[in-house]
């Protein structure tokens, strides 16, 4: 096989391994974490139809191909949500307790599990080198309890 017949190898498995990777990205618009693990893009439609993905801290608008080329990793896709699904969620709880917000608020911050708030804030505590401590404060957590 001579050099352009491994060329067009290559360029084939290239485009095989693109085409895997654009079929696993997500259909609906939305927020999601990258297959990197780390990253975060909004995918929206435009008004002209035109899918646009915008990855936090990056000011270039991709495109669907461009995403899973240059954004790919061992994890999956994973949906994230935004405040207005929060939003929307919350008005939805509200309707089904009588219009009770207040009921539904509080029964969220009841639902809160202080070891995941916890394991966040060392997260991200590591991320930015704030003291634990500091975090753990702001959220009125008690790290020795933990």
């Amino acid at each position: 096989m001579g050099v352009e017949g491994q060329s067009e190898d290559w360029e084939r498995i290239i485009q095989e391994m693109i085409e895997r990777a654009r079929e696993t990205a997500p259909s609906e618009p939305g927020v999601y974490k990258l297959p990197c693990g780390e990253c975060v893009v909004d995918f929206f439609i435009t008004a002209e139809g035109e899918e646009r993905w915008l990855v936090a801290g990056d000011g270039r608008s991709y495109t669907r191909e461009s995403v899973v080329v240059a954004r790919h990793g061992d994890h999956p896709w994973v949906r994230l949500y935004s405040l207005a699904d929060a939003a929307a969620e919350i008005a939805r709880l509200a309707a089904l307790n009588d219009g009770d917000l207040d009921r539904v608020v509080a029964g969220l911050i009841e639902s809160i599990d202080d070891r995941e708030v916890a394991r966040i804030a060392r997260e991200r505590a590591g991320m930015r080198e704030v003291p634990l401590a500091e975090i753990a404060d702001r959220f009125g957590v008690d790290l020795d309890e933990v």
